[in-house]
């Protein structure tokens, strides 16, 4: 089958690579019909998250159609159609049970080492039937897709900042998961939602679903804020940039007695916390993976009910063949690239 395969830092290339196979009884081996690069991809494609070898298969975005299962496989047969968490994960340890699938004993990410990812004709889900969710016929490819990574990841965010209705929200980053994080905490009613970038076609989209846009480059996000809140600062504060400027902004941002909830893709070993200015302001502070399998669902449904449309955020839909021109777009922000889509 033919695969978009990392041949290291700012060099992808679409190569032919053996077909998955069902390996244990619990496998599915879906055809894939969409797949998308994600922004944490990124991390891959421009060295900043180092992979110990070239060739591997990338992606963990992705929506399919069941070719093989399992002899264990019990919700799930050829022909279905399905997306999947970008984690495979048991369904029945510890963490499973405790709903942090991202935590799993047997959890392995697609894309990044201990799987082959997505961007492929054909892809091997382990635990299909805790990992993947069927997609009802009038939901399509394009509104599917997100909520296994970035729609989950924004809609996680916004959970966790425990937004209340009436409250003031500051999204710092606009990319997908930032658009998501804008989209996600509109559902919690607040009364405001700032959103905070650098680039226009991000910002533009954000102020469509309705948050005031901030252009850090020619405006003070933090005057914005206090101008909304009576110069209290943001009740909660959602970060989805995974870059340790981007999170102390955020200490700048929030109210005394606020929330940050960060979901921003972190590489870096170290982030230095103000242990004491968030002692002395009472401040709460989130923090990881999102466990997309508790959401899915949910997301699924509030897409198929027309209460959120992820298909916004899609700038470019690009055939599989076309994967390098789609990374070099994405990673550069050229022609107003917010989100691209693989079809293989």
């Amino acid at each position: 089958m033919k695969a978009v395969t990392f041949q290291g830092p700012y060099k992808v290339e679409v190569r032919e690579v053996p077909d998955p196979k069902v390996e244990q009884p619990t496998d599915v081996v879906l055809r894939v019909t969409t797949a998308s690069i994600c922004g944490s991809d990124l991390h891959v494609y421009n060295g900043r998250i180092p992979l110990p070898m070239t060739g591997w298969t990338l992606g963990h975005e992705y929506v399919g159609v069941v070719e093989e299962v399992g002899d264990s496989v019990a919700c799930y047969k050829p022909g279905d159609r399905v997306v999947g968490s970008f984690v495979a994960s048991c369904g029945s340890c510890f963490y499973c049970r405790e709903d942090w699938p991202n935590l799993c004993l047997k959890q392995n990410t697609f894309g990044y080492v201990t799987l082959p990812g997505a961007q492929a004709q054909l892809l091997r889900v382990p635990f299909g039937d805790f990992t993947l969710e069927r997609v009802p016929e009038d939901v399509p490819d394009e509104k599917a897709i997100f909520v296994g990574d970035c729609l989950a990841t924004g809609y996680f965010c916004a959970d966790r900042g425990s937004i209340r209705p009436g409250d003031v929200v500051a999204v710092v980053g606009c990319g997908s998961v930032g658009l998501f994080c804008v989209m996600s905490a509109a559902l919690f009613n607040p009364s405001t939602i700032v959103a905070i970038d650098t680039y226009p076609e991000r910002l533009s989209l954000a102020s469509s679903i309705g948050a005031v846009a901030v252009n850090i480059n020619g405006g003070d996000p933090g005057a914005v804020i206090r101008e909304r809140t009576e110069g209290r600062g943001a009740d909660v504060v959602l970060e989805a940039v995974g870059h340790a400027d981007a999170l102390r902004n955020c200490f700048n941002y929030v109210r005394p007695g606020g929330t940050i909830s960060a979901c921003g893709a972190y590489s870096e070993a170290e982030f230095s916390f103000p242990m004491f200015q968030a002692f002395l302001r009472d401040l709460t502070f989130k923090t990881g993976i999102c466990p997309a399998k508790n959401y899915m669902k949910r997301l699924i449904s509030l897409t198929q009910m027309g209460s959120i449309d992820p298909s916004m955020v899609v700038s470019h839909t690009l055939p599989l063949a076309e994967a390098a021109v789609g990374y070099e777009m994405f990673a550069n922000r050229t022609d107003g690239c917010t989100k691209v889509l693989l079809k293989p």
